[in-house]
């Protein structure tokens, strides 16, 4: 039997749009952060292109570094590694935990590429109120956004589904893993003791567990020493909910901030107006402003340092 000569037609206009495609591609990823990421998820772009992931709360990570709040970093809900990835050399002590196993494969292979002259301690489970086996639902296009189903979780369907741009809950739209969960009091506990044995007192916490947040915070303030001081930043992505009540020690106080922007100075006039004003005057301004009562959505922080401080 005969077969044809193998030959591949190629449009020399298809052709000459790749080349086009390619070299913008190679130009606009020249910084890019040398990390792994899924092409087509929403948290891989600024990476990419910026060559950098999250700036605000990088920036501030490193502020608290340079203010000696640096023997220890604690990333829960670390996915990939972005953030730990870019502060985790400015502390002497790195914890990495993330139940996704498919992101947990990727952030290993980030470490490597981006710490790989410092020690990371990953710890491949979710923290929540007891030990036990759960569902995570992870968004198609989205890993970022992976959330663990349970009655301890904060939010709604809805917010659920809008954070992740999508107009209603469609467990089509996820893909499921089952996870370990372990008990946040004992983790957190048996940690700190061991923190504290190596005279490491004050660090940095940042917590992205998309809906456990409150359940995680109590849990540090339940058994935090009297002699540590934390700075701990979380998102929040409920558009009203009361402060979570801390059972902090008698020696300590925890004050919450939000990371708060000018950008919008006239919030009731278009967007175009806004960033002309903020281009005529030099840029715009991100800093923490103090909360009294209501948590507001986007990054909070809670800082807990001893009452005289």
């Amino acid at each position: 039997m005969t077969h044809k000569p193998f030959i591949r037609q190629q449009n020399p206009w298809s052709r000459r749009l790749k080349q086009i495609q390619y070299s913008l591609f190679k130009k606009l990823t020249r910084h890019a952060m040398p990390v792994f990421v899924r092409g087509g998820d929403l948290i891989s772009i600024q990476p990419m292109v910026w060559g950098e992931y999250e700036p605000e709360v990088v920036e501030l990570i490193k502020y608290w570094a340079d203010s000696n709040y640096s023997d220890f970093f604690l990333d829960i809900g670390a996915n990939i590694g972005l953030i730990s990835c870019q502060v985790g050399h400015l502390f002497k002590q790195l914890h990495l935990f993330e139940p996704n196993p498919d992101c947990l494969s990727l952030l290993k292979i980030n470490l490597k590429s981006m710490l790989r002259n410092q020690e990371t301690h990953l710890h491949p489970y979710a923290l929540g109120s007891q030990k036990d086996r759960l569902t995570l639902m992870v968004p198609f296009d989205n890993w970022g956004g992976a959330f663990i189903s349970s009655e301890d979780n904060d939010y709604s369907p809805d917010v659920l589904a809008h954070k992740d741009g999508f107009e209603r809950f469609d467990p089509n739209q996820y893909q499921s893993h089952e996870v370990q969960v372990e008990s946040a009091v004992d983790v957190m506990s048996a940690l700190f003791s061991s923190l504290h044995s190596m005279g490491l007192r004050k660090g940095v916490i940042k917590i992205d567990v998309e809906g456990f947040e409150s359940l995680v915070l109590k849990a540090i303030a339940s058994i935090v020493p009297a002699d540590f001081e934390l700075m701990v930043i979380f998102e929040n992505w409920n558009t009203e909910s009361s402060l979570p009540l801390l059972k902090l020690g008698s020696t300590l106080k925890g004050d919450f901030f939000h990371l708060a922007s000018d950008m919008r100075p006239w919030p009731f006039l278009p967007r175009t107006i806004n960033s002309l004003y903020n281009f005529i005057r030099g840029g715009h301004s991100v800093y923490l402003a103090p909360l009294t009562k209501i948590l507001p959505p986007g990054t909070c922080v809670l800082m807990i340092r001893p009452c005289d401080t």
